[in-house]
């Protein structure tokens, strides 16, 4: 296990965590899945990051399944991201910035890419997966032969459910359901020649 790797890792989840919540905070409405962690979120007791948690332990039974193998590893990301999720919006949210339609443009801009290069960075290293980074190869791998369909397909169900939960919902919301999954398979390829040499 190299330690740049291990850094990558951990930089990578941290990336997607602060990007979730950047996004979270333009109000614009948040990708599929951590829109319905923000929706569940406001009808129970419990919080984003608990949600979360939950949600992607069952995405982990789905892919063992799938794969016909438990990845008990993966437990380690679902904890580290469920907890730094509700830091990463506790600090997001004590941040005064200026209102404005450009402040919030730069806002999602910023979290998206965050959210972009943090999932493709920590993937490519090759370390436990979030469950719905493992279902979306594991479907690939199964099934639909490509990580763009995918992760695709994971993010049309996930936006039926946030309508079901009454998540959050905007123009956020379809940008990063339908382009997504192609930012990060770019940004996986990138990162992996980026790490390799080392």
């Amino acid at each position: 296990m190299k330690l740049e790797k291990v850094i990558a890792y951990l930089i990578g989840l941290l990336f997607t965590c602060f990007g979730v919540a950047l996004i979270l905070k333009t109000n614009w409405g948040l990708d599929a899945w951590n829109s319905v962690f923000a929706g569940l979120e406001q009808i129970t007791p419990l919080s984003f990051g608990m949600w979360s948690i939950a949600i992607q332990g069952l995405f982990l039974l789905i892919a063992a399944i799938l794969d016909k193998k438990m990845e008990w590893f993966c437990i380690i990301p679902i904890v580290y991201k469920g907890i730094f999720l509700d830091i990463a919006k506790t600090i997001t949210f004590h941040i005064s910035i200026p209102s404005g339609i450009g402040t919030s443009i730069l806002l999602f801009v910023f979290g998206y890419l965050l959210v972009v290069l943090g999932t493709g960075l920590y993937v490519a290293t090759g370390y436990p997966k979030m469950p719905i980074d493992g279902l979306m190869t594991a479907l690939s791998d199964s099934f639909l032969g490509n990580i763009k369909k995918s992760r695709l397909l994971i993010e049309i169900v996930g936006f039926t459910f946030l309508i079901l939960v009454r998540g959050p919902f905007g123009i956020g919301t379809v940008i990063t359901t339908f382009t997504i999954s192609h930012f990060i398979s770019a940004t996986k390829i990138l990162a992996e020649k980026w790490l390799e040499p080392t």
